[in-house]
């Protein structure tokens, strides 16, 4: 990253909201397109599929959940997972190569979610939806505009359906305001080494990246995400008219050497 670019980023923060299309500066091309058929392993070196959907579960049980929406759903390891137990999913991204993905790996599954390409800034559905997820910390991530998906995800649940928010709980951010993340796994043959550098200002994680797959390196990786904790996100959702929120006790995601703490944060309509 130059220096003028993050100093860009420095100056945003005061007047973010000013602008109407905050996609123009970030890119996403290369981890969105060109590493979509290999977007599901790579996954594996930073998360915890498995145990997120638990703790999904558990909820959607709670709240009488049969049909669900997953926001930015990219290759679908969520709603794939979700299928297999029983849910009616409808997942929407707007990477139609991440959607090509999803609709594979479901095929490959047994199962049938619905796909769409869609855009989660502008959605809207005449059905509603018992629940909504939007995972990984994603609804904090540009291009995405947080308070217009909060709002078509409201406007698409019933009375008393859920939002639930996936967040990191951004506990830890080093002192120097930097750190440094690497990884590397082999699925199916495929070798995947991912290299992060990430840079934090008061309301930012600028997320530098690049990728080997078999050798042939992705550098074009670069994602800009909003730091907001959980009390902050509670409070975009009541702004936005849910009625009520709650916060899911932090739960650690351990993969390898990389930990995090990732907290869920619900809302009702």
């Amino acid at each position: 990253m130059t220096a003028r670019f993050l100093n860009n980023i420095l100056a945003l923060e005061s007047r973010w909201s000013e602008h109407e299309d905050r996609s123009v500066i970030f890119t996403m091309l290369a981890l969105y397109k060109e590493l979509a058929p290999h977007f599901l392993k790579m996954t594996q070196l930073l998360t915890d599929t498995d145990k997120e959907v638990v703790r999904l579960d558990k909820i959607f049980k709670k709240h009488g959940v049969q049909k669900v929406l997953d926001v930015a759903c990219g290759a679908g390891r969520h709603s794939v997972r979700l299928a297999k137990l029983g849910y009616q999913m409808t997942g929407l991204d707007y990477s139609k190569w991440q959607i090509r993905e999803a609709r594979k790996y479901a095929k490959k599954e047994k199962v049938a979610p619905r796909f769409l390409i869609r855009n989660a800034n502008r959605f809207s559905f005449a059905e509603k939806f018992d629940a909504a997820i939007c995972m990984w910390t994603t609804i904090g991530e540009e291009p995405m505009v947080y308070e217009k998906v909060i709002r078509n995800v409201r406007a698409s649940l019933r009375k008393g359906g859920i939002f639930i928010i996936d967040n990191n709980a951004w506990e830890h951010i080093p002192e120097s305001g930097e750190e440094h993340i690497k990884g590397k796994t082999e699925v199916d043959g495929v070798v995947i080494e991912q290299y992060i550098h990430d840079r934090f200002t008061d309301h930012f994680r600028v997320r530098e990246g690049r990728a080997v797959v078999n050798g042939k390196t992705h550098k074009n990786i670069l994602c800009i995400t909003h730091i907001k904790r959980p009390h902050e996100w509670a409070q975009e959702l009541k702004k936005a008219g849910f009625r009520k929120t709650f916060i899911v006790p932090d739960y650690e995601i351990r993969v390898g050497k990389h930990r995090k703490k990732n907290v869920l944060i619900v809302g009702i309509k």
